[in-house]
């Protein structure tokens, strides 16, 4: 029952007990308290849904709007002006939606918000003109040169709306440093209080202070530990209900704000075309690999795969013919594979697979698996099959413990398994004969 009094009824409980010192104390304690702790945090709430997760929301947007643009200068297609279009409707309202709700309380947010504008506008040019443009009678340089500007103006948006998400969390840490000034101050009066009013100001300051100190300390150390990037802290108050209910929208916004983070990361580390791992996060993981193998002797081996002939299938079928292909052989190579194996998509054509503490009888058995498995899968597109094939290259850190090493070596055995006539797996080891460091051993 006593979690659902309100914090009028301990201020009105107190001001009856301790009488008039009392009362003053309390109606004093209670100004600092709302005007410096509560106020403050929803403050933090109203920031949430204003300026933080539309901040996050349009750096997903500016992020995902690269995808249409780079699939239509690689495969022409129509449909992705108007993908793109949604995109920069929805750019452009978040824009709007800033530039009203954000002030310059944090030092130079508005600026920083206009940079991003700009960034996303100069961007937006780029993409209009990479549209309007005949592509295939376009030179190939020149449209290279006005999308890497695009992808320039793009990340420097993303760039600019991260700061800005900074600088709005910072005042977030110092509107939590002013809560705990004012309840420091707060603490003091109601001291003051309890030294005229003898027990009766005690026992108010018991109810009163026991109950707040608590739950805004709570409330004050959930905000520092979000400051600090703390995403799983959570704030727990049963006392005053007032202060539980911006603790639950602060756990709220934690949440959220996590869950837009965990976008962010995942599509900075997945293929988008395939849903495969993509070249950053190969190089995120291979470290890691390289340095237990080197610590604990947990040997792995790593596959450079290629698609034969991949270039044919875009010339003679067309670029979406391709996408099909790339997308068959990823869904192939992932149902052929175990769940501790790790698969990426590396480059255009090119994937690479790591398979946990392996030998190399194993690692060439579950290639072989994989070639046999593309080979015998050939892509239907329509009323056409297309044949599949891909060429693999083997190396294991049983041969070469440098991460480097183990590159080189790969991309050396799948250039022999090319050079002898794709549709086949080779391997390298130290001293073969032919690899471009020591040699291949097939």
């Amino acid at each position: 029952m006593l979690k659902n009094v309100s914090l009028r009824f301990w201020i009105t409980l107190s001001m009856l007990i301790t009488l008039t010192p009392l009362a003053l104390s309390a109606v004093g304690t209670y100004g600092l308290l709302n005007y410096g702790v509560i106020a403050p945090f929803h403050d933090v709430v109203k920031r949430k849904d204003s300026q933080i997760l539309p901040v996050q929301q349009l750096r997903i947007l500016t992020l995902k709007s690269m995808a249409p643009v780079d699939e239509f200068v690689v495969g022409g297609k129509p449909g992705k002006q108007s993908e793109y279009q949604a995109l920069r409707a929805g750019i452009t309202a978040l824009f709007l939606d800033l530039d009203e709700s954000i002030t310059d309380d944090a030092p130079g947010s508005k600026a920083l918000l206009n940079d991003a504008r700009a960034a996303w506008a100069a961007a937006d040019g780029f993409a209009n003109e990479l549209f309007s443009m005949p592509l295939r009678a376009a030179d190939a340089r020149v449209v290279a040169a006005m999308e890497q500007r695009f992808h320039d103006e793009l990340i420097r948006a993303s760039d600019e709306l991260e700061v800005l998400h900074d600088r709005i969390v910072a005042v977030i840490d110092a509107d939590a440093a002013t809560a705990a000034q004012f309840l420091e101050r707060s603490l003091w009066m109601a001291g003051i209080a309890g030294g005229i009013s003898l027990i009766c100001i005690a026992l108010g300051v018991h109810i009163i202070g026991r109950i707040m100190s608590t739950s805004v300390d709570r409330l004050v150390q959930g905000a520092n530990h979000f400051a600090e990037g703390n995403r799983s802290h959570r704030i727990h108050v049963e006392l005053p209900p007032e202060l539980t209910r911006v603790a639950q929208e602060f756990n709220h916004m934690i949440g959220r704000i996590h869950e837009a983070e965990e976008v962010l990361n995942d599509m900075a580390r997945q293929d988008e075309l395939t849903g495969l791992a993509n070249r950053r996060a190969f190089e995120a993981v291979l470290p890691d690999m390289m340095g237990r193998a080197k610590r604990f002797e947990e040997q792995f081996t790593l596959l450079a795969i290629d698609i034969d002939h991949f270039k044919q299938v875009n010339d003679t079928h067309g670029h979406a013919a391709g996408d099909e292909v790339l997308r068959a052989v990823a869904r192939t190579m992932k149902d052929t594979m175990r769940d501790s194996d790790r698969v990426f998509r590396v480059g255009g054509e090119e994937f690479a697979v790591l398979l946990p503490r392996t030998d190399g009888a194993t690692a060439r058995l579950a290639a072989e698996r994989i070639r046999q498995a593309v080979e015998m899968a050939p892509v239907s597109l329509k009323s056409t099959e297309i044949a599949v094939t891909v060429s693999i290259g083997m190396a294991s850190t049983l041969d070469f413990l440098e991460k480097s090493d183990l590159l080189e070596a790969a991309d050396a055995a799948l250039y022999r398994a090319k050079h002898e006539g794709r549709n086949r797996v080779a391997i390298n080891r130290p001293g073969a004969a032919g690899s471009k460091k020591d040699g291949f051993a097939a």
